[in-house]
């Protein structure tokens, strides 16, 4: 009788280790310090229709490019490093051409780069406005809202070829020569972020030091 009672005593330790470990949606890592799983983009956040959006941009009465951008399009992910932070939103229903130029129409830019086939640059005081067609989500054109902190300390500079003016980036980051210096450090440490880029997403062609949140898809349209 003993030895059965005991049977049954190690049985249910060996189910409550069980749940434990695959309970909780089936993930070992689950809640483990340290651990880091990546999300994918299986569903992008709602968003209102274009109508909406551009009702919503044309009427927000914002007082800088940050507050429109936030009230007009979803947010999307943010990308964290020591040196800044960049806030990506998104949109289906309006293109390039059009984000840029009812943007830019609402708030003027500092800057307005030249216009490539897949992306475009707004630059204001304090932040970059890159906006880009995703290579890997037909018609998602990407808003990536990086200040200008984030862009010195981060981009790399072969990013704004044909884009803006070497003269230009060095003025409105306030670094002499900083195209010149960003490009060497790229070079020494081959850790230069390229711009979003979707799935997962980032065009970095170094360690991988640039880390995606999980705080995605808050905005305008949530919940629709």
């Amino acid at each position: 009788m003993k030895d059965f009672a005991g049977i049954i005593v190690v049985g249910i330790i060996a189910v409550v280790l069980l749940f434990n470990v695959f309970g909780d949606g089936g993930s070992p890592l689950r809640g483990m310090t340290g651990s880091n799983t990546e999300d994918t983009y299986n569903e992008l956040p709602s968003e209102p229709s274009r109508s909406e959006i551009l009702d919503t941009i044309r009427n927000a009465g914002a007082n800088d490019i940050e507050n429109l951008i936030q009230q007009s399009f979803p947010l999307l992910d943010t990308v964290q490093t020591n040196q800044g932070i960049s806030k990506i939103y998104m949109t289906k229903e309006l293109t390039l051409p059009e984000v840029a130029d009812e943007l830019s129409g609402q708030i003027q830019p500092q800057e307005i780069s030249e216009r490539q086939s897949d992306k475009q640059v707004l630059v204001y005081p304090d932040n970059f406005v890159i906006i880009q067609e995703s290579n890997s989500e037909p018609g998602l054109i990407t808003i990536e809202l990086a200040s200008d902190q984030f862009v010195k300390n981060n981009y790399s500079p072969s990013f704004f070829d044909g884009l803006l003016a070497y003269y230009i980036l060095d003025e409105v980051l306030d670094v002499d020569d900083w195209f010149k210096k960003r490009k060497n450090r790229c070079r020494q440490t081959g850790d230069c972020y390229g711009g979003y880029g979707m799935y997962g997403g980032l065009n970095s062609g170094g360690s991988g030091s640039f880390r995606g949140s999980s705080n995605r898809g808050g905005g305008p349209g949530t919940g629709k």
